[in-house]
């Protein structure tokens, strides 16, 4: 008696039970999804090469596509380190990053300072020896510098100056007006105000989250 009113039950109602399993297949499906192309966003961004210019006020420019990870995958996508480095200055990962960017700079160029005939003396000796002295101070670089030629030095103090700002935001790729269709892809861009310095990668996540209930009901 107990499987023939069971049958029947799930006779009846068996239209309801198999747009729930569909339903649940559906959200299961999205998950494993949205898994995948968090690990492609991840992939890619982590291989491509960034854009660098100069700008028309000389400073360098460098801009490389962000990677828009859903929070709930932060934990599965990231790698092992770079989730214990945000891991230690976050604290949860999940609830409280909102971006991570790792920056990989250099700074070159020449540098050409005029020797200056100056007395260097060293406690431990008496006679004060002849050294030259060299001295450059400009906006980016602080150098001060005496060369001993009796022993062969030099000793030089110096300051290089990194001041850089990051831009993030969304941008079509390719030219206007072919890309009038494209979709928005977010950037990370950097300026330098140091004219020598110039960015050698930029990886940078940010973590979709979505909108609590009662957001999602005030946005309809």
């Amino acid at each position: 008696m107990t499987w023939r009113n069971l049958f029947s039950i799930l006779k009846n109602y068996f239209p309801v039970i198999l747009i729930l399993v569909i339903l649940a297949q559906f959200h299961f499906f999205r998950k494993e999804r949205s898994k995948v192309l968090d690990f492609k966003q991840l992939s890619n961004v982590q291989q491509q090469d960034i854009e660098t210019w100069r700008d028309a006020a000389g400073k360098n420019r460098a801009r490389a596509e962000i990677s828009e990870i859903d929070a709930s995958n932060a934990k599965l996508v990231l790698n092992d380190e770079l989730k214990a480095i945000i891991k230690k200055e976050v604290g949860s990962i999940k609830r409280n990053l909102i971006s991570y960017a790792a920056i990989k700079a250099a700074t070159k160029g020449s540098i050409n300072a005029k020797g200056r005939d100056t007395i260097y003396s060293i406690d431990s000796i008496i006679k004060p020896m002849p050294a030259k002295q060299f001295v450059i101070n400009n906006s980016d670089l602080e150098f001060n510098a005496v060369y001993v030629p009796s022993l062969d030095s030099l000793i030089a103090d110096y300051k290089v100056r990194h001041n850089f700002e990051i831009f993030y935001y969304y941008k079509k790729t390719g030219k206007k007006p072919w890309n009038l269709f494209r979709r928005k892809k977010a950037v990370a861009e950097i300026r330098f105000e140091n004219h020598g310095s110039q960015a050698d990668s930029l990886f940078t996540i940010v973590l979709e989250r979505k909108k609590s209930l009662w957001k999602r009901l005030r946005s309809q």
